[in-house]
Order: C-alpha cells, then sequence, then structure tokens
C-alpha cells in the first residue's frame, strides 16, 4: 500500500499537496481518455454527453457544469467582459461573475476566502474542534497512490458503500472504476488524500479528492464507507487538507455549489466554508430560458440563484 506515515495534531506536518496552473490542469483534463472535469461527474453524466473544457478567445477556461451549460473555471474573479458567446459547440447558456452592476443572477458557492493561518481555531464549534481532534488521533490519513490498483480496488469498494448510503451517483464496477480513478496519478495539481484505520494494515475509511490551481484548493469528491465512521474520517480529511492548503500559501478554498442538502451544507459550514452568492451574468440562447421557466422552473429558478428553488 502507499500511504505514508500518519499525521496527528501533535505532529502538526501539513501534507504535501500538488499545485498547478489553470492551463496544465484544463489541458491534461482536455486530453485525458476517461476523466471529467471533476472526478464526482464520472457517472453522473453520460459518457457520450461529456464535453472537455475549452479556452474563449482570452484564453480564459470554460468547463461544462452540464451538457451545453458552461462556468468559467475561475468563478472568484469578475469578468469584466464576456458578452459573446464562449467557443464551444452546441451550447444552450453560460454564465460567469461580474460586479454587482452588470449582475442578473447569483451562485452560491461554498468558500473560504482567505486560507491564510487556518488551523483549528477557525473551526467555531468546540463540538466539531473535539471531533477533528478524534479523526487525526485514530485515524491515518496520508497521500495515496491512485495508480495502485489494489488501493483503487479499495477506493472503488468506499465509492459503492457511499453510493448506497446517499443514493448520490452510481456504483461502479472495478474495472469501471480503475478506468478513470488511475488518470488521477499522472493529472496535475491533483492529491488523493486516504483515511485508514491505524491498526497494521487497517480498513480504508474514507478518501478525498483534493486539486490545488492556482490560488485555490478545491474539494473535488469526498467519499466514506458506511460501515467506517467511527473515527470522522470526513472531518480529518477535509480539515488536514485545507490545513495543508494554507501552509503551502494556498490563499482560497472551493468546495462546490451550495446544494440542498441540510446536513451536508452544516459539514462544510462547521469547517469554514460559507455560501457566498457570487454575482452573476446568465446567458441563455433563446428559447432556452422560456422553456425553462415553463417546464422547469426549479431548475429556472436555480440558475437564478433564487433560494426557494429547494423549498
Amino acid at each position: 500500500m502507499t500511504t505514508q506515515a500518519a499525521v496527528t495534531l501533535t505532529d502538526a506536518e501539513p501534507i504535501e499537496l500538488r499545485r498547478t496552473t489553470v492551463d496544465r490542469y484544463c489541458g491534461a483534463v482536455r486530453d485525458a481518455q476517461c476523466s471529467e472535469f471533476w472526478w464526482y461527474m464520472i457517472g453522473l453524466v453520460n459518457q457520450r454527453s461529456r464535453r472537455k473544457p475549452f479556452q474563449d478567445g482570452e484564453g480564459r477556461w470554460w468547463w461544462h457544469v452540464k451538457p451545453g451549460f458552461v462556468w468559467p473555471v475561475d468563478y472568484l474573479t469578475p469578468i469584466a467582459r464576456a458578452s459573446e458567446a464562449p467557443p464551444g459547440r452546441l451550447l444552450l447558456g453560460w454564465q460567469y461573475p461580474v460586479g454587482e452592476a452588470e449582475a442578473n443572477s447569483r451562485v452560491h458557492l461554498n468558500v473560504i476566502h482567505d486560507l491564510s493561518g487556518y488551523d483549528l481555531d477557525r473551526i467555531g464549534h468546540k463540538k466539531r474542534r473535539n471531533t477533528i481532534r478524534k479523526a487525526l488521533r485514530e485515524l491515518a490519513i496520508a497521500p495515496a497512490d491512485p495508480a495502485d490498483r489494489a488501493f483503487s480496488a479499495e477506493a472503488c469498494e468506499v465509492w459503492n458503500s457511499h453510493v448506497r448510503r446517499t443514493g448520490w451517483n452510481t456504483p461502479m464496477s472495478v474495472e469501471e472504476f480503475q478506468a478513470t480513478w488511475m488518470e488521477l496519478a499522472s493529472c496535475p495539481g491533483t492529491t488523493v488524500l486516504a483515511a485508514r484505520e491505524q491498526a497494521e494494515g487497517g480498513a480504508l475509511c474514507a478518501w478525498l479528492i483534493a486539486r490545488v490551481i492556482d490560488d485555490t484548493v478545491f474539494i473535488d469528491t469526498l467519499t466514506s464507507h458506511t460501515d467506517r465512521l467511527a473515527s470522522s474520517p470526513n472531518d480529518g480529511l477535509v480539515f488536514l487538507c485545507l490545513l495543508s492548503a494554507a501552509r503551502l500559501g494556498v490563499r482560497h478554498a472551493h468546495y462546490a455549489l451550495k446544494s440542498k442538502v441540510e446536513t451536508l451544507e452544516a459539514f462544510k459550514q462547521g469547517l469554514g466554508f460559507v455560501p457566498h452568492p457570487f454575482a452573476s451574468r446568465l446567458r441563455l440562447r433563446f428559447p432556452v430560458g422560456p422553456l425553462l421557466r415553463m417546464f422547469k422552473p426549479a431548475i429556472y429558478k436555480r440558475l437564478l440563484g433564487d433560494e426557494s428553488w429547494s423549498a
């Protein structure tokens, strides 16, 4: 197995996270045979519908949130000028961050705006701090090699257990899982963290895919085994990832779009993330907007950032 020594609060040694630029990351994903832009999208998007990241005329990278609908990779920086459609094929719409005066929508992303000095003192609740201490005391958390077939088979078992528990995404055979999982080993800026039971040969409890792109650490995919949650591996993995990114000098953290799952959002906020409503410009090709308003009003409200979509 390819995990390193356990990391505890007494060591306070950050994990070495791989870091890259947006050009290198998007170029690697564009050229990958199997991988999607974020790994968690595997199973959510039909393979025939996959779209690779692409650049516009100003060199800005965009990615497909859904087939035919794109965001810029950097959603933390307002775009001064993006009135024309990005040069993607069959685009139904696009959305991008803007100044307040140009906004016609909001995108609620879970972010930490400033990671500097991130440690346990940034965790607001004593119970959550104790949970993190317990995880780092009882688990061995370290980088692992996705190209290791034995490890990838364990990771697949954890994935399928997570899917059965949550009903999110789809289960996979080991062969399906490994086809895209092993590409993570050569993807720039990508680190897979594994949380194991401390005993020798301890079972894999959870794993996390972290991406450090330019000045932002992205929580790509976090997955845990249903029968191995007693030591709170999710808390330990995300906290140690953020601590390590802060020590690396990374400024921002990003943990996906705000969802309507209250327990998931409470977990993120407990670790310091805030659901920030980014001022945005939404552009939909005719007749996409009218059709969504008529037949898929919840989706249309979601695009606008109207939080009543989840009611």
